[in-house]
């Protein structure tokens, strides 16, 4: 296919509206991801908010104050949930873009 450029052309053109979706919805779990790293709170299902700013224990064991949506120094890793005290739900969050998708 690299041989032909009408071809590679042809496949870039067809291809166009597929990746201009993948790019959209990359997009919206972004925005989606930011919007909840600025905040300061969620709501539980109960209705009970849920601090997103305070102490914190990763899965490594490392404690840290701040923002519950900020990068572990020791494993670089980003909590995936967090509980409600009230009910003991557990709140799945979104997740940061990753290229490697």
């Amino acid at each position: 296919m690299n041989s032909n450029p009408v071809l590679a052309f042809v496949w870039w053109t067809l291809t166009l509206p597929l990746r201009c979706l993948a790019g959209v919805q990359r997009l919206r779990q972004h925005v989606a991801f930011l919007r909840l790293a600025a905040a300061t709170r969620i709501f539980c299902q109960c209705g009970s908010p849920i601090s997103l700013v305070g102490l914190w224990r990763c899965s490594c064991s490392f404690t840290y104050r701040g923002h519950l949506l900020q990068m572990c120094p020791l494993c670089a890793k980003i909590p995936k949930i967090c509980r409600c005290y009230a009910c003991g739900l557990t709140t799945k969050l979104p997740e940061p873009y990753d290229e490697t998708h």
